[in-house]
């Protein structure tokens, strides 16, 4: 479909307020009553932090260029709106998941279309990369994915997608705690509509990493000492532990 004027119009309009905006990695600007979001590349304040995560603008470039492969195979990724030499203009698509976790709002059936909607991403012959709550937005009738970063793939693999299911996974423990139910509807959702290969994936995997699982034990015991009730350490035998005891 052909952009007709008004949608020109409006390109031209974000595109303007984007580029008198301050320079920052991520913006929010209202237009028209409605929200969007500006992203420029990262500006990484030392050598060290960009000998590790490489040049800002093809790390930027790359991420663009994922949206649009995302997007051209159908999945539910961040609409771009406008788009400029350096930045876009993205669609506003409600609020992270990790949100409705933290206000308690975040019940079975929506836990359970997380892991739907990896799933759907997951026959396209996708992989996010880092599918993390944060990551996944939920305006009230549908999930979109963010941030493509260094992970993703446009043709992913049984491991790739493997990954994701266990990084969601971790992302649901180090939200919400390594005792939280709702991990649990997200991965029988999961099973229920995804690939079994990926699956099988996910299990050899999850039995890889019990060497991780022990090197973070000592970390977990002092969390628990200390009395912290979230913990990225303790996820990581807690979505192991959920993967090789499901069925």
């Amino acid at each position: 479909m052909q952009p007709t004027d008004t949608d020109r119009a409006l390109t031209e309009t974000l595109l303007q307020i984007a580029r008198n905006l301050p320079h920052s990695r991520l913006s929010q600007i209202t237009h028209d009553g409605k929200t969007y979001f500006v992203k420029r590349p990262e500006q990484h304040a030392s050598l060290r932090w960009r000998a590790q995560k490489g040049d800002p603008k093809t790390a930027f470039s790359r991420e663009v260029a994922l949206l649009q492969g995302f997007a051209a195979r159908g999945a539910a990724v961040a609409r771009i709106v406008a788009a400029d030499d350096g930045l876009i203009v993205l669609a506003d698509h409600g609020k992270p998941l990790h949100w409705f976790i933290y206000l308690d709002q975040a019940d079975n059936a929506l836990m359970q279309r997380a892991g739907a909607a990896l799933a759907d991403l997951h026959r396209l012959g996708l992989a996010h990369g880092r599918p993390s709550l944060r990551d996944i937005c939920w305006d009230g009738g549908e999930l979109t994915f963010l941030d493509l970063e260094a992970g993703a793939r446009l043709n992913a693999t049984p491991r790739n997608q493997a990954r994701d299911l266990y990084l969601l996974l971790h992302s649901v423990f180090t939200t919400d705690g390594a005792h939280s139910a709702r991990a649990l509807p997200v991965l029988e959702s999961y099973i229920s509509q995804g690939d079994p290969l990926v699956w099988e994936a996910a299990k050899l995997l999850a039995q890889r990493l019990w060497w991780v699982d022990l090197l973070s034990r000592p970390v977990v015991w002092w969390h628990r000492f200390k009395g912290k009730k979230r913990s990225e350490f303790a996820a990581i035998g807690a979505a192991r532990r959920l993967i090789l005891d499901a069925r």
